[in-house]
């Protein structure tokens, strides 16, 4: 069995001695410290160091060496048994010291009260101690207590079910331009998406240390799920929902959801063009060349350049568009904007403006312009019903056409096929033609050459395409036309103040012309005629 070597007082007439014991079986050499702290403890304080020194020294040379410390003859000394506790409190330790040559040895009952006596309450082990009683293992470090240690816990983590680092990094051609239109700046998300998931906070389990108290696990971090409006937690509050579709940002560890995307300052360069599933609000400008698609609706707080916005439902610009000749709106509900110039505007709804000029208009519903101009001049103004404006044209003779009483798309679908209609009579013609001279010569030789006869074969088949899509076109025709006679004769065109000459009247496809200043009117039609109302 290993076992340390150890040193013993031994008392004398002549006075007191150190004997030295001898390792067991690989066991730790004696120590200077050992020694020196025993005699501190025992108050053996006129000891001379090197005299403890060389004793360890000879010891080494000699197993069983005996040296004199001291002239005195000190009282005889007990079994001592050293008791330390470590800084945490997780172990306490027994060193036990042999009694002198005429001291007592300590029984399990000696240890315990020692145990008690250094507080120790918890995680005893009584085995090591009888262990160490009934071999009298000197100079030993001996386990005899040992803490629960706590069970450590984990930190809450939340796992983001979307991209929460969005940048707006412009996508790179293979030419190595850079394509400032499309940058990826919006994070989508459908209603009903999972936005988040929160693994709870593991406080972990206390411990208990070799004195009964209780011994913290290491604090961990507490999370929550932090939303704005429209998003819903799970019962357990450890999932979050997305109640509309819409865009998603995460700001200061909170998750805001919109069906709203707000677009804090210019449509340009930084943003690219904006295509979203909903409403978008433009805080700044809509700068010119960019693109601004919704499903909802599009708010712009600030002025459109030649730019194109496409709404599905209406659009407001609250400080109006200046088009320059490539401005374009396009909204199944409602256009409202300030003023409209050199535009393109289609309206699913009504357009209310305070002017309309040198623009090309179109409105299922009304057109109304009032406001402190209220003015029509030039361009294309037309509504299936009614247009309201105190100015029409200007006193410079500005050509300007309103039109209302008939649905405009109808209207042009119309028109379009008539032209086509048209156009294909034209090509058949001149196919006949050359048909004809064919078939004269193939009359008159008798055959043709190859390519003569293929040409033949496709003028043949080309004619019957025509045919079929003539006949089409005209079915399609005839409906319209009907259409627009069931229509025939509503509308009605109001100039509350001057209508100046060079405006064109054209109300379910009677035209008439203003030739001199007419003021306060309302247009009608009467029969084949406009006529004019006072308001």
């Amino acid at each position: 069995m290993k076992r340390n070597a150890f040193f013993q007082l031994i008392h004398k007439e002549d006075g007191t001695y150190l004997k030295a014991y001898p390792a067991v079986d690989g066991g730790m050499p004696l120590k200077s410290d050992d020694i020196l702290t025993y005699l501190a403890k025992k108050q053996y304080s006129d000891i001379d160091v090197s005299v403890i020194k060389k004793f360890v020294e000879a010891a080494a040379e000699e197993p069983n060496a005996i040296m004199k410390i001291t002239g005195e003859k000190k009282l005889p000394e007990n079994e001592y048994a050293l008791i330390t506790i470590d800084v945490q409190r997780y172990m306490a330790k027994l060193r036990l010291f042999p009694p002198s040559n005429e001291g007592k040895r300590l029984d399990l009952k000696d240890l315990a009260n020692l145990v008690e006596q250094n507080g120790i309450k918890y995680g005893i082990i009584e085995n090591n101690m009888k262990a160490v009683l009934k071999g009298r293992l000197y100079c030993t470090d001996i386990l005899i207590a040992k803490a629960q240690l706590p069970v450590q816990g984990r930190s809450a983590s939340i796992e983001y079910n979307f991209d929460v680092n969005k940048t707006n990094t412009p996508q790179m051609a293979e030419d190595g331009s850079v394509d400032f239109h499309k940058l990826d700046m919006i994070e989508r998300v459908q209603e009903g998406q999972l936005l988040a998931k929160l693994t709870p906070a593991d406080y972990g389990t206390d411990g208990i240390d070799v004195c009964g108290m209780p011994v913290k696990p290491a604090k961990v971090i507490n999370l929550t799920l932090k939303h704005g409006k429209h998003i819903h937690l799970s019962d357990d509050k450890l999932e979050m929902y997305s109640e509309v579709s819409g865009n998603v940002t995460l700001v200061d560890d909170t998750v805001f959801v919109s069906n709203v995307y707000e677009v804090p300052a210019d449509v340009g360069p930084s943003t690219g063009d904006i295509d979203y599933d909903g409403s978008v609000e433009v805080k700044g400008n809509v700068l010119s060349g960019y693109t601004v698609h919704a499903t909802g609706d599009i708010t712009v707080n600030g002025a459109v350049e030649g730019a194109n916005l496409v709404a599905g439902g209406k659009i407001v610009l609250k400080r109006g568009i200046q088009g320059m000749g490539k401005g374009n709106m396009e909204a199944q509900g409602d256009v409202i904007s300030n003023f409209i110039e050199s535009s393109k505007v289609t309206s699913g709804g009504k357009i209310i403006s305070d002017a309309i000029m040198h623009s090309d208009v179109i409105a299922q519903d009304a057109i109304e312009v009032h406001g402190k101009r209220g003015l029509i001049a030039g361009g294309k103004v037309r509504s299936a019903t009614r247009i309201e404006t105190k100015t029409a044209g200007s006193s410079m003779g500005t050509q300007t056409e309103l039109e209302v009483g008939l649905d405009p798309t109808i209207m042009d679908r119309y028109h379009a096929i008539e032209k086509n209609i048209e156009l294909l009579s034209d090509e058949k013609d001149k196919i006949l033609q050359n048909v004809q001279i064919l078939q004269k010569r193939l009359k008159a030789k008798g055959s043709l050459d190859e390519d003569k006869m293929k040409l033949l074969k496709s003028n043949g088949a080309r004619i019957k395409e025509i045919d079929a899509e003539i006949e089409e076109n005209t079915q399609e025709y005839e409906i319209l036309e009907a259409e627009l006679d069931k229509h025939a004769g509503g509308g009605k065109i109001i100039v509350e103040d001057i209508a100046y000459p060079g405006v064109k009247l054209t109300i379910s496809n009677v035209v008439s012309y203003i030739h001199t200043e007419t003021q306060h009117s309302a247009f009608v039609r009467e029969g084949a005629d406009i006529r004019i109302r006072g308001i």
